[in-house]
């Protein structure tokens, strides 16, 4: 038995399946592939497939992981193929590999790289990209941060680097790197953040979309 990683991709459609129902939809593919899972033992045996950083229902992702353990002595070949026909529509698996000596820890996820995207009815507002590079360059950015522990005041600004924006026709792109972990920042804080600093203008539809995630020194996590 060892640790393998997968890398994968959740888009489309697929970015509504909930975490609990990917888990189940993970091994179900497993299963109709024939990759060679290993269950723990006793009465109620199960796989062991665990995400890291698990996107929130509506995300989608083209840098996601899951560990699982296998029972062969090689990831099968041509197991990424495998896997891709059996997947339902929006899951598409990049690579898998074995994770050596425990592999980069998923602890050491410091900050994951986001492509937001702010639609709108008609062309983008005028000025709307230029005040929201504005306000993201102010030294503070004060926000309520809800968590398990309740809520606090932030500045924001702490919590996020890297910030782009770009406009294209009815729809105005941000990418940002937002930290992760312990001390996460979702990159909905950013549209709140508008809304409340910017009241004049309306966004009607944002989509959610991460890149990538980082260590806490920017090295890529794999």
């Amino acid at each position: 038995m060892f640790k393998a990683r997968m890398k994968f991709a959740k888009e489309g459609r697929a970015k509504y399946i909930s975490h609990l129902d990917l888990m189940h939809t993970m091994q179900r593919a497993m299963a109709r592939c024939q990759m060679p899972l290993w269950f723990t033992e006793g009465f109620n045996q199960h796989a062991y497939v665990s995400v890291a950083l698990p996107l929130s229902t509506g995300y989608s992702g083209e840098c996601e992981f899951l560990d699982f353990n296998i029972t062969s002595e090689a990831v099968p070949e041509n197991a990424v193929e495998a896997l891709n026909d059996v997947f339902p529509e929006g899951l598409r698996a990049i690579e898998i590999y074995p994770v050596e000596d425990g592999g980069m820890k998923v602890g050491a996820i410091a900050w994951s790289q986001y492509r937001i995207t702010w639609g709108f009815e008609g062309a983008a507002p005028v000025g709307f990209a230029d005040a929201v590079r504005a306000l993201f360059c102010r030294p503070s950015v004060e926000i309520v941060k809800r968590s398990k522990r309740g809520e606090k005041s932030v500045n924001m600004k702490d919590l996020m680097r890297d910030l782009t924006i770009s406009e294209s026709g009815d729809e105005v792109t941000a990418v940002v790197t937002t930290a992760a972990g312990n001390n996460n920042m979702s990159p909905e804080y950013l549209t709140r953040a508008i809304r409340q600093y910017l009241p004049q203008y309306e966004i009607p539809f944002s989509a959610y979309h991460r890149m990538n995630v980082f260590t806490a020194d920017g090295t890529p996590f794999r």
